[in-house]
């Protein structure tokens, strides 16, 4: 199982940072078919070959996604996505 952990500081708040992570699990959901879950602040999801959890935080976020065989070759595409996105959020 190949891992990609990333944390970000921001400063938009818990409402705005559990907000953004809801976008990110529906759009998740709509174009890989993944299923997600809120348990207080964290947002766990999972599909066909990945699966994660994201902790929102008043002034920080964590992302951890377990990815699985078919998808080890895309890591650091799919990483730099990941670091791309939170600048555009974290600014």
């Amino acid at each position: 199982m190949s891992v990609i952990s990333v944390q970000r500081g921001h400063e938009r708040g818990l409402n705005a940072a559990k907000e953004e992570a809801e976008l990110i699990a529906q759009d998740l959901s709509k174009k890989f078919g993944m299923n997600y879950r809120w348990e207080y602040h964290e947002l766990s999801f999972k599909g066909s070959g990945a699966k994660g959890k994201m902790e929102c935080y008043e002034t920080s976020l964590s992302i951890r996604l377990e990815l699985g065989f078919m998808l080890r070759p895309f890591k650091s595409k799919i990483e730099s996505e990941i670091h791309k996105y939170l600048d555009e959020f974290c600014g």
